[in-house]
């Protein structure tokens, strides 16, 4: 029995990881099309402004189960073919802190 993913398995397995996150976000995320590309981003299309609202008041625990769930590296949020929010799904580390030397 072989232990490597096809590409179906692969589809497959995206389609319900994309499922279960839909489950966590059913009143906003039922009513939005979800897309993963190859580099990692989940786009959600939104139809109606109400749902980027309800999602950008959810915006950090959306970043996290994205990033858990369907383990994308960015997120992005659009309404009408524009894009309304962009993040990593993860905290970025602290970065150190420039200081000015004159």
């Amino acid at each position: 029995m072989s232990l490597e993913l096809t590409v179906e398995d692969s589809l497959m397995l995206e389609k319900h990881r994309l499922e279960r996150l839909r489950s966590f976000f059913a009143d906003t995320l039922a009513k939005c099309f979800l897309h993963l590309d190859q580099k990692n981003v989940l786009t959600i299309h939104c139809s109606e402004p109400c749902l980027v609202d309800q999602l950008l008041s959810e915006v950090e625990q959306l970043r996290w189960y994205v990033w858990i769930i369907v383990g994308a590296q960015r997120l992005s949020i659009c309404f009408a073919e524009e894009e309304i929010y962009r993040a990593s799904t993860r905290k970025p580390r602290k970065k150190a802190q420039r200081v000015h030397t004159a």
